[in-house]
């Protein structure tokens, strides 16, 4: 009796050892040989190794006379995820919410108490992970070997609008500015169709923004 106990237990205890060594999740960067991740693939966990993604951590501010554009960005670690082809991964990411006035003083945007409101990256106005040459955006045009991020950024009142922001980030002190800063540019992703009766205007302003980091 104890014998047959004793096979029992071996056995339960091999088939778990097997199972959890069949569920070993490899690692891949984000972004390697001046390329994006791959087509995510099964089981796989897509890291920023190289901190592109964790340097944009916190919150950001630009002000131009009433004009003014503050972000707050989290870093969401190994978030599940499923690909157009059915495949689970995981793959570390940021979201964030964001304030925006116009030129005019008007508040626009205000959704920065929404930040803790979930950790789901796609529950966020701002969301994203994708890493880029920088010479592939409008950001600089003589800074050959750095990276920017593209993250996407939604109007809540004109969520049909695929607007997207390339960012830069400048250390402090590397441009003669003591405050680190981001350097962003807003643009309109492709083309869309608006719906029937919809506004199509643009109420965040197209265009160039540097922010101070104030947190």
């Amino acid at each position: 009796m104890m014998m047959a106990r004793i096979y029992l237990i071996a056995i339960i205890l091999l088939t778990a050892i097997s199972c959890k060594a069949q569920f070993v999740q490899e690692t891949k960067p984000l972004y390697s040989n001046d390329n994006w991740r791959e087509i995510a693939q099964e089981n796989t966990y897509y890291k920023d190794y190289d901190d592109n993604l964790s340097r944009l951590v916190g919150t950001w501010r630009f002000i131009d006379g009433s004009e003014t554009l503050e972000l707050s960005l989290k870093f969401k670690e190994k978030h599940q995820s499923i690909s157009f082809t059915d495949a689970q991964f995981d793959q570390d990411m940021l979201y964030g919410e964001y304030k925006y006035n116009n030129e005019q003083g008007e508040e626009l945007v205000k959704s920065l108490g929404e930040l803790q409101s979930s950790t789901d990256p796609f529950e966020h106005l701002i969301k994203g992970n994708y890493i880029t040459n920088i010479n592939n955006t409008e950001l600089c045009e003589t800074c050959t070997d750095e990276l920017a991020v593209k993250l996407h950024i939604d109007d809540p009142q004109r969520d049909y609008i695929p607007y997207v922001m390339y960012i830069q980030h400048i250390p402090a002190n590397s441009q003669g500015n003591p405050v680190e800063q981001i350097k962003l540019v807003i643009r309109v992703s492709g083309t869309f169709t608006y719906p029937l009766g919809e506004p199509g205007n643009d109420r965040i302003r197209l265009g160039f923004y540097t922010l101070n980091k104030v947190e």
